[in-house]
């Protein structure tokens, strides 16, 4: 166990102490798709789901870019929903 410091900081030199785990992303843009308006239809929220299965299955955005996809596609409907 004393080498568990050691290993934090190896890591952290490596990945940055301020790495998102894809755990992480997942239950953050979970989190987002879960505040889209109840008095929205239910195909909106099919599609903020699905918006969310094709963030987390596409590596080749960052996690700030995801982020405000996000935040806009609820936005948006929040907008319109109210």
């Amino acid at each position: 166990m004393e080498k568990v410091p050691l290993f934090k900081e190896i890591v952290d030199y490596y990945s940055g102490p301020d790495r998102v785990t894809a755990k992480q992303q997942q239950q953050e843009l979970e989190r987002v798709a879960e505040t889209v308006p109840t008095s929205a239809p239910d195909s909106v929220k099919r599609f903020a789901d699905r918006a969310v299965l094709s963030l987390q299955s596409n590596p080749g955005w960052g996690f700030d870019k995801k982020c405000q996809f996000m935040d806009k596609l609820v936005r948006e409907v929040s907008h319109h929903y109210k």
